[in-house]
């Protein structure tokens, strides 16, 4: 008797490990809000980022078997690098290796899913994402009893304990943006800015900028669903007032509409083309003997800023040799180039360009993430966060293997998982 295909058995729709350290990553933060606004414990930087490690422990034991002998070398060399240049600038934050271990290990977590499994979760994630924003837009007070955000940050460091919360509520910093400065439907929607399960509305924005990649890269299921899956993650975008995902929806699109979708040159030059421009741009805007510094908070002038930054550094702080005169948190460009030096950023960046592609949404992907790093380094170094990039990495690694191979792929990884794969292989074998 002839197999049944494995796209439809049920277990092909059901949650991997994979995915299940996805809805970790982007919920735990809610999760320990929710405990700490309860007084169930006390809940500092250190619960989180041992939360956080937990996680990425996890995925790299599921993928331990399925490392090749030449990423451990990279990795033995990348640790021994960065700790030499700690050596040398005491400056360097060695938290940038967190960064990357979060790519590769999600990366790989999403070569072991099948489409299917990565379909699933991309639309379990947008139902959890809107029911909770929507909860939070229409009942805000409620939501503020039931998640203290402003004091969960202000315990985990991000806010300072003197900061004054013009808002009066209980959200993030940024989230009441005020009514006049609204981009989106201000009327209707008032100041406030929706922030999810993420409890701050730029990583809204953000998670809104990796679900447009994935709606206008991949070919999973009709054309209806994809439609309806870009539909909402425009409107993310606009519950978030996210200008800066706004305009790298934007951007995506233009560049989807053009041949450079195909092009691993342009995932290489992009980011660095941006990086020169900003320079440049410093320079058209240099202020001499004054330190860069945010004159406004605003897109506008956080681009300033790191534009005034990049161009501010002589040669050492381009090499990492040197710290930078002024703090890189709110730029991005400025925290990868000072902690990893520019040679290690051009090798990681060339990695990633020319990372073989198995099938063509790979490559398109791989564009839109260009899209998305390129635009997203210039204001801010967010898209490090595990709670969006863990899913990004991961779309990524979905769309650069073939389901036969992910079977193969969980199977050499962890031989624990061969039952989730078994109906695969049998469909596979027919």
């Amino acid at each position: 008797m002839r197999a049944s295909p494995a796209r439809s058995s049920p277990r092909g729709k059901r949650l991997d490990i994979g995915s299940w350290l996805i809805i970790a990553s982007m919920m735990f933060n809610m999760a320990l809000c929710f405990i700490k606004t309860r007084g169930w414990a006390h809940i500092g930087s250190l619960p989180i980022i041992a939360t956080e490690l937990l996680i990425m422990l996890v995925g790299l034991l599921v993928i331990r078997k399925d490392v090749a002998l030449w990423v451990k070398q990279l990795i033995v060399m990348s640790v021994v690098f960065m700790i030499g240049m700690k050596l040398i600038n005491s400056e360097v934050n060695l938290k940038i290796l967190h960064d990357l271990g979060i790519m590769y290990i999600f990366y790989k977590l999403g070569r072991m899913a099948t489409p299917r499994q990565a379909s699933y979760l991309a639309w379990t994630l947008m139902v959890i994402v809107l029911a909770v924003g929507f909860f939070e837009l229409l009942f805000t007070p409620t939501f503020g009893q039931i998640f203290d955000v402003w004091s969960y940050y202000v315990d985990k460091g991000v806010i300072a304990p003197g900061t004054v919360n013009y808002s009066g509520t209980n959200l993030y910093l940024s989230g009441d943006r005020g009514a006049l400065s609204r981009t989106f439907f201000p009327t209707l929607l008032g100041s406030h800015r929706v922030s999810s399960i993420f409890l701050e509305p730029d990583s809204l924005g953000n998670y809104a900028a990796i679900m447009f990649a994935w709606s206008i890269t991949t070919s999973i299921g009709s054309r209806r669903s994809r439609g309806w899956m870009l539909a909402l993650s425009l409107l993310c975008v606009v519950i978030a007032d996210s200008r800066f995902a706004g305009g790298c929806c934007t951007a995506m699109l233009l560049v989807r509409l053009t041949p450079l979708v195909r092009s691993r040159i342009a995932v290489f030059v992009l980011p660095i083309a941006v990086m020169v421009l900003m320079t440049v741009v410093g320079s058209l805007n240099e202020l001499t003997g004054v330190l860069p510094a945010i004159m406004s908070d605003n897109l506008s002038g956080r681009l300033l800023f790191s534009s005034r930054l990049l161009n501010y550094w002589h040669l050492p702080q381009w090499f990492a040799i040197l710290p930078s005169q002024v703090y890189t948190a709110d730029t991005g460009y400025a925290y990868v180039v000072n902690n990893m030096g520019l040679p290690l950023t051009l090798l990681f960046l060339g990695l990633f360009a020319y990372n073989r592609s198995l099938r063509r949404e790979a490559t398109t992907m791989k564009v839109m993430i260009a899209v998305y790093l390129s635009t997203s380094l210039c204001i801010g170094a967010s898209i490090f966060t595990i709670k969006t990039a863990a899913l990004l990495w991961f779309l990524y690694g979905v769309a650069n293997c073939p389901a036969t191979q992910a079977v193969k792929a969980r199977a050499r990884a962890m031989p624990s998982l061969q039952r989730f794969a078994r109906p695969a292989i049998e469909g596979s074998l027919a």
